[in-house]
């Protein structure tokens, strides 16, 4: 199966946009570990997911406006909101691999992520290859062990690995602490503890600067996440992808009565009927 790639003026035009809000958030690519910017620029190449992190991340401004307005006594600090935005910018970085890949393992996992819409998630990885990348599919196993991993495990077991590589990544490399915990968090609904950093009341096991336990903004980083696949992958219209979230909530053994997530779907209802009206579908 052919993968995406977009050639070099394709790369630099799907970076720009991140680089800019990037910046806007006070992150300088430039500064960061060179891995970070070429990590990013592999995932540009490759996959949706650049795209789908600055949406998250311009979506979240949007929040944070709708809460200066409407919501001050409420509104997101400015601590807060770095958190959100970096967070949410750098959450899908893992789906570069693990820390230690080389580039030739980075772009192996990047092409994996690339193959979106996967029916059976149960299959496993040496299957999804052999349907995904069949003129190279013994190879593409082969790489796979080389990265220490096991191609016997289910794409399941292989997706949810990312939050943890994106933790690893990112934990010493120029990303504020609490945004590092906030984009290894982003997919606790689905019980991926990366390290075991939350313990079960909800506080951190390690130091990560300000940020003490999931609460809001890494909520917001988990709905902003779980909104984009359920519009652009899952294909799910607004009040469906709405509609899905609180069900995905309530549901939840940990936040089945957080009201603090369904506040922040109400919220994030109103936002997005906002930008839908300006002609800004996602």
């Amino acid at each position: 199966m052919a993968t995406t790639s977009r050639g070099p003026a394709g790369v630099h035009a799907a970076f720009r946009g991140f680089r800019a809000v990037c910046a806007k958030a006070g992150v300088d690519l430039d500064k960061l570990s060179p891995q970070i910017v070429r990590r990013m620029k592999l995932l540009a190449e490759t996959t949706e997911t650049v795209k789908d992190c600055q949406r998250a991340a311009e979506v979240a401004q949007d929040m944070f406006r709708y809460y200066e307005k409407q919501k001050p006594a409420q509104r997101f600090s400015e601590l807060d909101q770095r958190t959100v935005v970096i967070g949410s910018l750098f959450s899908d970085i893992g789906k570069t691999g693990p820390a230690q890949a080389d580039a030739d393992g980075q772009r192996l996992i990047a092409e994996m992520f690339a193959v979106e819409r996967v029916q059976n998630e149960k299959m496993s990885v040496n299957d999804f290859f052999t349907t995904y990348f069949a003129d190279d599919a013994a190879q593409r196993i082969q790489r796979f062990r080389a990265l220490g991993l096991d191609p016997a495990i289910s794409m399941r077991e292989f997706w949810n690995m990312h939050s943890a590589w994106t933790l690893h990544i990112i934990q010493s490399d120029g990303i504020p602490p609490e945004a590092v915990a906030a984009a290894a968090t982003h997919h606790l609904l689905e019980n991926v503890n990366p390290d075991s950093i939350v313990a079960h009341d909800g506080r951190f096991t390690r130091f990560f600067g300000a940020n003490e336990r999931v609460d809001r903004p890494e909520k917001l980083v988990i709905l902003l996440d779980k909104y984009d696949a359920a519009r652009r992958r899952a294909g799910r219209t607004h009040e469906q992808a709405i509609t899905w979230l609180r069900a995905l909530i309530a549901k939840n053994a940990r936040f089945g009565r957080d009201q603090e997530f369904f506040t922040l779907i109400e919220d994030l209802d109103i936002v997005m009927k906002g930008r839908e009206a300006l002609g800004r579908t996602r």
